[in-house]
Formats: structure tokens, sequence, C-alpha cells
């Protein structure tokens, strides 16, 4: 049995739910919200294997399933009333630890690959283990260090947050300089700009699948209708690099973002997500990757 656990309103865990039950596994599915509302969650410390999720339907043994399609949020700011989001909380942090623990095959351990909590560290480690170049990078709430590099940057420089929390990356222009001082506040990001086209590389235990993304502007997740997706083989160096990823971070699915320089074809490392939204790379790739998550929770060896 695959034990499928998200919410129901997510596409992205939809789309993992819809491809188990398309390659005819058996499989038992849990919503967070509703869980919250009308269910429950026992875990015996001493027997994680003997927890159980109780659904108001059904009780689910989780150390019946073989494998785990485990997407996470914490619903509990969006709850009816008081004791339902205490309830969404509580499951939410037990899930969290339980999966993380739980001796069988979990997509993805939700607590696996925690160095996307700062930006700097996640970039320099996991570009050293998959073998990558990373743009030139400086991290401050300093404003003259921030002046220094941008004025460095011969190519320009972008800035973002320096956080897990999601933020967009914007081109510096002059009419940003006048905001430096507010650094002081706030660190922020900034990174030598590599002008030419993005790449998202889907991973799925040793299976990778990749996408080159042209855009009008920076960051091409803000814009729609306007970039154009082809689908691209990737160089043995990126491909073997996140086969290594996968086994470092012991993160089976991680999508990873790299830029490429159009004038030297040089590839540069930007990040890997642990929990990434995949389902629209995955309806232009005609589904492959969802089938290939379909497959890791099918084989015995994941």
């Amino acid at each position: 049995m695959i034990l499928c656990v998200g919410v129901a309103a997510d596409p992205t865990f939809l789309a993992g739910l819809h491809a188990v039950r398309a390659a005819g596994l058996d499989h038992a599915a849990v919503d967070l919200a509703s869980l919250a509302l009308c269910g429950s969650v026992r875990v015996p410390l001493d027997d994680l294997a003997g927890a159980t999720v109780g659904t108001g339907r059904r009780v689910i043994r989780i150390g019946e399933a073989e494998a785990v399609w485990c997407r996470l949020l914490d619903v509990s700011a969006h709850a009816p009333d008081a004791g339902s989001g205490r309830a969404a909380a509580g499951h939410y942090q037990a899930l969290l630890r339980l999966f993380e623990h739980l001796p069988v095959r979990v997509m993805n351990r939700p607590l696996r690959e925690a160095t996307g909590f700062t930006k700097v560290l996640h970039a320099v480690t996991l570009a050293a283990v998959g073998g990558w170049l990373v743009p030139r990078t400086c991290l401050t709430s300093d404003p003259d260090e921030a002046r220094a590099f941008v004025a460095g940057c011969a190519r320009g420089a972008v800035f973002k947050g320096a956080s897990a929390v999601k933020t967009f990356a914007q081109v510096y222009e002059a009419r940003h300089a006048e905001r430096l001082d507010r650094l002081a506040r706030v660190p922020v990001l900034f990174q030598e700009r590599i002008v030419g086209p993005d790449v998202r590389v889907h991973t799925v235990g040793d299976e990778a699948f990749g996408e080159a993304i042209h855009s009008p502007v920076l960051d091409y997740r803000t814009v729609a209708g306007v970039n154009d997706y082809r689908p691209i083989t990737l160089p043995e160096s990126v491909r073997s690099g996140c086969a290594r990823l996968t086994a470092h971070t012991g993160v089976p699915l991680l999508g990873v973002d790299f830029k490429v320089d159009r004038a030297s074809g040089e590839w540069y490392f930007l990040e890997a997500n642990a929990m990434p939204c995949f389902e629209g790379y995955d309806r232009r790739a005609g589904g492959a990757i969802t089938r290939a998550m379909a497959r890791w929770l099918a084989s015995p060896g994941g």
C-alpha cells in the first residue's frame, strides 16, 4: 500500500496522487484539512510503525505502507475554529517528525534537506556536491558592502531574499541605490547577473527531467503566457551531479534550478527545492515526472 498524505486543494499533491492511481497501485489518501476536522493521528513513541491515522472513515496503520508520498502543508491558519486549528497544527508537527524517522521509503522526508533555510549555505553546500559553479554572491546587511559588490558586477546584479521564504529575484537598477540604507534592518542576497535561459531539472531517484525556460523577464515565475518552455537534454555533468545531490540529501524528488550563460554556455547552480511545485512541468513533459514518481514508490528499492 502507498500512503499519500497532503492537501486535496494542492495541485502538486493531486498530481502525485493521480499518478499513483493511474499506475494501479494500492494506496490510501489522507487530506490534512479533513483530518483536522474529523480525524486523528496516534504515534506510539516506542513503535513508530504502529502509528495510525484515523480519517473518520477508516484507520490506517502507517507501518503497513510500503512507501509514502508525503507533501505536508500546515493548514492550521485556515481552520474554521480554534479546536480544528490546534488539531491541524498538532497533526502537522507529528507527521513532520514521524515521516522523518519512519522505517519505510518516503518521498520526501520533510525535514531531510534543511540548508534551504539559508540561501548562501544552501547554494555553496549543494553546488559542491553537484560539482557546479555558482554566481558571484554577496549576502549582506552593510549598505557600503552592497554598493561595492554591485559596482564590481560587470554584467549587472540581481537581488532576492536570503531565507527560505519565497521571494522573486529582481534586476538591480540605479533606482534601488536609495534603498540600500534599509539593509541595516534586513540582509539581502545579491548575485552577479547571469544572462541566459533558466533550466529546471526535476529529479526522481536516479531519473532526471530537464526543461529550459526562455523568458522576457528575469524571474519567469512572475509572468504567464509569454515564456518559451522547451525540453532539454541534460549534459552528463548536470545529470550525474543531480544523482549525487539526491543521494547526498536523501531527498528523491528535487526541483533543481540553473542559469545557463548565453555567451559561454556555462551552467550555474541556483538552488534545489525539496518541495517543488512540479505539476506544470509535468504536464508539458507529458506526465513523465509523475510516472517516474509512481515507479519509485512502487519499486522495492526506491
